[in-house]
């Protein structure tokens, strides 16, 4: 069985779909998770959660650096506020702490998705939040990550609405799409239909397991926090490698808005509309479909 490599940059702790994508992660033997990097706010806190999911999962060996908190430009964002979920490790944060500067000097997060380019360059990147590390690591080293294949959920290419990963970092998007020839995107567009409803989130509350129900009470975490439902955004990625098919890829040359109150953050498509078939530069894909039926029984059959 040809196992491929992976490389996860997460905002793991507020949402339930990054803790949902590593999970589909380590049930599938066909991917090998080589490392972990986190962004957006306090990141050394998502990094202690991001330890505390694999613990539960017996991949302490898999190394968890944290990233940049902030925006490239933009400095709105609280990095001392907490990530939702940080609740699961009560009774856990001290050990967690002790652990996580127990190894002496930290690596920067750039440094590690370097390396695991340089360690082996068919590594699969997956973008699971704001495209911040990745940034610096184009702007550190463009070539290798011109040449990178990653794969990551952000964006809205049928619409202009404004999607989260990208307006908690536009600059940051903008610099990655401007630079990496290997990059799909998996946006609004068809991760919104990804919504896990009652009777899966039942089923799965009556298997009894702890690996389980540890997401669930993330869930519950999340629920009560923001009203939101579940959707399994950022799990697509991990589909995606476990079956290509899942969703439908379609070339674009898109770029990213950094200005206007209403504009900053889109995607917006450069391509001559004044053709009817406008040739398409480039070599950049995003989904425009996905097949739910198989998405649900890829996630049937192992999350």
């Amino acid at each position: 069985m040809k196992t491929t490599r992976i490389f996860i940059d997460t905002d793991l702790g507020d949402d339930v779909d990054d803790a949902a994508a590593f999970m589909l992660a380590f049930s599938s033997p066909e991917l090998e998770l080589a490392g972990v990097t986190t962004v957006y706010k306090d990141v050394e806190k998502r990094a202690e959660m991001v330890r505390d999911l694999l613990s539960l999962w017996g991949r302490e060996q898999v190394p968890v650096t944290a990233g940049y908190g902030r925006a490239l430009i933009e400095r709105r964002f609280d990095v001392t506020e907490p990530p939702i979920q940080y609740g699961l490790l009560d009774g856990k944060k001290e050990r967690a702490a002790e652990e996580a500067g127990a190894s002496g000097p930290i690596p920067k997060a750039d440094d590690q998705i370097i390396q695991a380019l340089r360690e082996d360059e068919d590594t699969v990147i997956l973008a699971m939040g704001a495209m911040t590390n990745l940034a610096v690591a184009c702007i550190r080293e463009p070539e290798l990550l011109r040449k990178a294949r990653i794969i990551g959920m952000g964006g809205s290419f049928l619409n202009s609405q404004p999607e989260w990963n990208i307006i908690c970092d536009p600059e940051a998007a903008r610099i990655v799409m401007e630079t990496c020839e290997n990059l799909v995107m998996m946006g609004l567009d068809v991760t919104k239909y990804l919504k896990i409803g009652e009777d899966r989130l039942d089923a799965w509350r009556r298997r009894g397991d702890a690996r389980m129900d540890y997401f669930l009470k993330g869930v519950d975490l999340f629920r009560k926090a923001t009203g939101y439902p579940v959707t399994f955004h950022d799990v697509l990625l991990v589909a995606y490698l476990l079956d290509e098919q899942v969703v439908s890829l379609r070339k674009g040359n898109f770029t990213v808005e950094l200005a206007g109150g209403l504009t900053r953050g889109t995607m917006v498509d450069q391509t001559n509309y004044y053709e009817v078939d406008p040739e398409v530069e480039g070599t950049f894909r995003f989904a425009d479909q996905v097949d739910l039926e198989r998405f649900f029984a890829i996630l049937d059959e192992r999350f």
